[in-house]
């Protein structure tokens, strides 16, 4: 699959356009797919008669079969052609959604879960691949921040819109609306991606493997996992932060986080102009704002309309991280297995989202003041800011990454 996408030239511009709109589709059915339990653990609980921890571990299944076997299947499909990988991981998230939809107890419930985070992955990277194979050079940036778009509009959007049909009517609904909209990105690839690919020489697994340890790779990917950690050791936390720290009221949380939802939208979108220009600049820049912003939060933790403009400001710089760490890592691997290596930056990812839990529940169980939280949260941001000036560094002292993913 290093080899993803046919010549371009036999993609028309209407197709173009309609398989884009379906990536963008498909990345918000798995971000909603992926959010909507914890807005829905109370319906869960009762539907199942289990306990709302028990519940709880329906998010964990899903998490963790996505850490774990995103890499590993992306591996093992790397020689197949993205047609054929795009329509079998959509397939099989479309039969997860289904059998989510009709569970009749828990066990159902989980083997469903674990269904969806199989390919998850799978089906996120080639999404993005793609895309960036599609687009003119100076415009892969960009590419990658529409897939990632469909996220970041699942997380304000998505979830809540769940939460709702499933309040209106049942909770198995919102996972019709999940397998209505992978089924719309199946149909649209069935009809638009194209069936004849470039014939070359597949790469080797050990090979695809060994690229891991390139340097600039390694770099992108501690980066990804550390701005991970720093941004969400706070967000995770955000509404005890708010409401004990800056003494907010608990109606105002709903409010907050979505100003900090539209300022992860607007971030995406910014943070892939800004790495069309300059992808490394771009790279150092998004993190270290993602860093200060922090480190402002934790020296104003009281100052209330401050607080709320810094929270914006934190979700625009760190989703504004994604298009270019994204992108420096496929063209870091374009001549190997760009799929294999945005896999395991997706697992980082989510390992940082996991520390970020453990590091922002250990302090506050530590009994310190939560006020202190985002000074916590800046310490792996400011490990993220160095390992995007080594990135930077790197990219000084060579020049072998300078071809645009073809």
């Amino acid at each position: 699959m290093s080899n993803i996408v046919a010549a371009d030239r036999s993609i028309s511009s209407r197709n173009g356009a309609l398989l884009s709109f379906a990536f963008i589709a498909g990345a918000f059915a798995l971000g909603t797919s992926e959010n909507v339990i914890a807005g829905i653990l109370p319906e869960l609980s009762a539907s199942f008669d289990v306990s709302a921890g028990t519940a709880g571990i329906l998010v964990t299944a899903y998490a963790g079969t996505v850490v774990v076997a995103g890499p590993i299947l992306t591996l093992f499909v790397n020689h197949l052609s993205s047609r054929r990988v795009l329509i079998g991981s959509l397939c099989l998230y479309l039969v997860g959604a289904l059998v989510a939809a009709v569970s009749p107890n828990y066990s159902t419930m989980l083997i469903s879960r674990i269904l969806g985070g199989l390919v998850h992955t799978t089906i996120m990277v080639v999404f993005m691949t793609t895309s960036m194979r599609l687009a003119p050079k100076d415009r892969q940036a960009s590419a990658a921040a529409r897939i990632t778009l469909g996220l970041s509009v699942a997380t304000v959007l998505g979830v809540p819109i769940g939460v709702a049909i499933s309040q209106a009517f049942d909770w198995r609904w919102a996972f019709l609306l999940i397998a209505i909209l992978t089924a719309f990105s199946l149909a649209v690839i069935l009809r638009a991606f194209p069936r004849e690919e470039p014939q070359t020489e597949p790469v080797a697994r050990a090979s695809s493997l060994d690229s891991l340890r390139r340097p600039q790779i390694l770099l992108g990917v501690i980066t990804t996992a550390l701005a991970a950690m720093a941004a969400l050791t706070l967000v995770v936390y955000i509404a005890p932060f708010l409401t004990t720290s800056v003494l907010f009221p608990s109606w105002s949380i709903t409010w907050i986080m979505l100003a900090y939802g539209i300022g992860c939208i607007l971030g995406n979108s910014l943070g892939g102009m800004i790495a069309n220009r300059n992808l490394v600049y771009a790279l150092v820049g998004t993190v270290t704002a993602t860093f200060i912003a922090l480190l402002f939060l934790g020296i104003f933790p009281s100052n209330g309309y401050l607080t709320v403009m810094l929270i914006v400001l934190l979700g625009l710089a760190y989703f504004s991280t994604f298009p270019a760490l994204n992108t420096w890592i496929a063209q870091s691997s374009s001549d190997v297995s760009p799929n294999l290596a945005l896999a395991v930056n997706s697992s980082a990812f989510n390992i940082g989202i996991a520390l970020a839990g453990v590091l922002g529940g250990s302090y506050i169980n530590s009994g310190s003041p939560i006020s202190g939280l985002p000074i916590v949260a800046a310490i792996p941001g400011g490990l993220a800011v160095c390992a995007a000036f080594a990135v930077f560094m790197f990219f000084r002292k060579t020049t072998s990454i300078k071809t645009p993913l073809r």
